[in-house]
């Protein structure tokens, strides 16, 4: 099954295809960055404007490492910009998917 691709943005890092786009949450005030892998192995959400910089991982690999799908959190060792960039989306892919220094974060300690 593919991803549905209008109104949202096409990404090449690594040789991979991700696509991304914001959206509203709809359960909290804050915007959600999200990215996906063509391939649904990598599936990124990223809370703009909490105050923690985390993101939460739903894919079935993180950090080049086996995932089990479900919603991981994890703290982000560079802060998330006001303005949501093709290079910030870049430098997140490349920590998801490339990096293993990843801290977990509970759920209870963050809003979204």
């Amino acid at each position: 099954m593919s991803i549905r691709t209008k109104g949202r943005r096409r990404i090449t890092v690594g040789g991979e295809t991700y696509v991304w786009y914001v959206t509203p949450d709809d359960d909290s005030p804050y915007q959600i960055l999200h990215i996906v892998s063509d391939d649904k192995a990598l599936i990124l959400s990223c809370p703009l404007g909490t105050g923690t910089d985390y993101v939460i991982s739903k894919g079935r690999v993180f950090q080049n490492q086996p995932a089990n799908g479900r919603w991981n959190r994890y703290l982000l060792p560079f802060a998330v910009p006001e303005a949501v960039t093709p290079e910030f989306v870049a430098r997140l892919i490349v920590w998801a998917a490339q990096e293993r220094d990843a801290v977990p974060v509970s759920g209870m300690d963050v809003p979204v």
